[in-house]
């Protein structure tokens, strides 16, 4: 009885683990009207042409960040790196490492 038990639960945790493996690629962001979307790394927001409410989607970022990347960008011209945007006020790298998956500087 136990190792039936045992078994079922090695079953059940198989399935849970080939489940998630298939959304490795996809992480939750929030979108300006407090709903979320998925976004995988095939639709990275560039920061050198994001609009103010593209990059709100990204996680940790509001109206005032967003606004400042726009105005860094147009003060100091394009990104050359991601790693730049610890220059814009209020972004540090605890936050770059929060939305590195979801931006890119081309």
């Amino acid at each position: 009885m136990k190792f039936l038990f045992v078994k079922i639960c090695l079953v059940i945790l198989t399935l849970i683990t080939s489940l998630n493996t298939a959304n490795v690629n996809a992480a939750v962001v929030k979108t300006s009207d407090k709903t979320a979307q998925v976004a995988t790394t095939e639709s990275r927001i560039n920061v050198n042409t994001a609009t103010l409410e593209q990059l709100m989607t990204l996680p940790g970022i509001g109206k005032s960040k967003a606004a400042a990347i726009i105005s860094h960008r147009q003060s100091e011209g394009p990104f050359t790196s991601i790693d730049e945007l610890v220059n814009v006020k209020g972004i540090g790298n605890k936050l770059l490492a929060k939305i590195i998956d979801a931006i890119e500087a081309n």
